[in-house]
Order: structure tokens, then sequence, then C-alpha cells
């Protein structure tokens, strides 16, 4: 699975190094919230889409394991608030919007899995380091939705479901994850 997921970001790396010369409105990149790839489309308006998936596979540690595989999906809109170019350094600050969904297997045997819902609302702060090469982090607030845990037998084995209202982080930092977008 490693080694399928590394050919993908590789070939998209590659397609996108071959428009390097003329960036424009679409990025791919790491979205450091949802741990994924993701794609951007932004118009001139301002206003834009972003698709993020990620995979992450946990391979059995012993034979009280079992291998367990995550998958993170999520959608967001965005809005260029602000944008400035201050001498060799640009920037812009984007509003956003969006909606994850995160399905959590466990490499413990016989165990538990669950699917997560988070619904987010704040602010992109993003730095281009070069023309076509800008870092972001993700300050807001957002509503995780944690489904019921379900057994093996795929029948919920607790009441465990909650809703949390927060912001973005652990405990109360209220930034997320670095991500990098290439523009091509």
């Amino acid at each position: 699975m490693k080694k399928v997921l590394t050919l993908i970001v590789l070939s998209l790396f590659v397609v996108s190094v071959s428009f390097a010369g003329t960036p424009t409105n679409k990025a791919i990149g790491f979205n450091g919230g949802l741990n994924g790839i993701s794609h951007r489309m932004l118009m001139d308006s301002g206003i834009g889409v972003e698709g993020i998936l990620g995979l992450a596979y946990n391979a059995p540690a012993g034979d009280t394991q079992d291998a367990a595989l995550n998958l993170n999906i999520g959608a967001n809109v965005l809005k260029c608030l602000w944008e400035t170019e201050a001498g060799s350094l640009s920037g812009n600050l984007n509003g956003f919007a969006g909606v994850g969904i995160a399905m959590v297997g466990s490499n413990i045997k016989d165990s538990d899995s669950v699917t997560n819902i988070t619904i987010n609302v704040g602010l992109e702060p993003e730095i281009f380091l070069l023309d076509n090469l800008s870092v972001t982090t993700r300050m807001g607030l957002q509503i995780l939705l944690n489904g019921d845990t379900l057994g093996a037998d795929g029948k919920a084995a607790t009441d465990t479901g909650s809703t949390v209202f927060q912001t973005f982080g652990q405990g109360v930092s209220i930034v997320n994850g670095v991500s990098f977008n290439w523009y091509f």
C-alpha cells in the first residue's frame, strides 16, 4: 500500500512540475490537518474548493495485533480575504469552511473501529516561499462528531458517540497542522 501511495504522489508531483513555468490557480499538496494529499482549484474571484484524501496503514507489531487502515476524506470551500506582495515575499489570508470524515481502524486484534465527522470554519494564512510553493496553517473552530465505536462484528460495541466543540489542534492550541501547496 505504501508503494502505491508513493507512486501516486510522485506521479502527481511530476505532472505538476511540468507546468512549473506558468503557475495557475490549481495546486496539489499535503494537508497537515487531515494528513492527506490535497487538490485545490481557485477561481479569479478568490473563491475555491479543496479536496483531501489521506490513507494510513498500521502494520501489526505482533501476534496480538491486526493491520489497520485509516481513511481521511475532506472538502473545503475557500475565499481569499486579503492578499499582498511585499518584495520577494507574498501571501494570502483565506477564510474557509469544510467537512472531514475520518474512518479510523484499530490494530488491536478483534477490536473496534470508529467513524468521526468534523465541521471546520476559520482562517488560513498562506505564505508563498516560491512563486509556485506555499505553506499554510489553519486556525479556527471545529465541531467533532465522534461516532460509536464498532466491534469486530460491525455492531456498536458501546455507546461512545459524542459531540465536541473545540479549537483546532490539541488542548488549547488553535493552530492546525502545516500544509504545503504546489501551484501548477
